[in-house]
């Protein structure tokens, strides 16, 4: 065969080659969840995540973070300098009652018949832990805006209950 027409059969291939190229590149980033732009919405639902109203930098370093366990915690201090961040004055504290976080020295599975429910049962349904935030000041945020905020950043097993004064 002549270089002639090898040439020319290469060339007319070259265009595709490279685009695929390029894709697969892109395929590469999008696996990473930092840099994913394409499948963001996918990963923000895997993580339990909302988009709100932020950037699409804000957004990938949320998930990235939540992807990485690279996050704050859920102490009451991450949440009272998240929210001075945002402009906002809160106070937390640990919400308690049926339905509040298990504790070992206060709790027993086995003796929590009085409430009519199965002690191993309530257990797996019902304990979550819960925060109660009072908003002191709301600063330049709305309440939508504020509660889609906290949901970014919350751990999926977290609730938490307003309290706006």
């Amino acid at each position: 065969m002549d270089n002639r027409y090898l040439s020319k059969i290469l060339l007319a291939f070259a265009e595709a080659l490279e685009r695929l190229e390029q894709r697969i590149t892109a395929f590469r980033q999008e696996a990473i969840p930092g840099l994913s732009s394409e499948l963001l919405p996918e990963w923000e639902t895997d993580l339990g995540l909302s988009p709100g109203t932020l950037s699409l930098e804000e957004r990938q370093a949320i998930v990235h973070a939540k992807y990485t366990g690279n996050y704050e915690g859920q102490g009451r201090q991450v949440y009272i300098d998240y929210a001075a961040k945002l402009g906002v004055l809160i106070t937390v504290q640990e919400y308690g009652g049926v339905g509040s976080v298990f504790r070992v020295d206060i709790n027993r599975v086995d003796r929590m018949e009085f409430i009519g429910v199965d002690g191993a049962r309530l257990w797996s349904l019902a304990f979550r832990h819960k925060w109660l935030i009072t908003v002191l000041d709301l600063g330049p945020m709305s309440i939508e805006s504020l509660k889609a905020q906290f949901e970014l950043i919350k751990p999926a097993q977290t609730e938490i209950v307003w309290n706006f004064s």
